[in-house]
């Protein structure tokens, strides 16, 4: 094999690579499993918005 093939190689081997990275932390983020956590942390962002100390706070801005 030349230089160039095997930087093409290693170029081709990264991209698959990553894509592989970028589909396993895609499946992971939406699978079934993590959608209670997710939803339970969503709940508590909201939650902060309910509370008059931070509301005061946003008024004298």
């Amino acid at each position: 094999m030349n230089l160039l093939s095997d930087v093409m190689f290693w170029r081709e081997l990264l991209t698959v690579l990553a894509l592989g990275l970028f589909l396993g932390i895609s499946a992971w983020a939406y699978s079934v499993k993590r959608q209670d956590e997710f939803e339970a942390v969503s709940a508590l962002l909201m939650a902060d918005d309910d509370h008059p100390e931070s509301n005061a706070e946003n008024d004298h801005a």
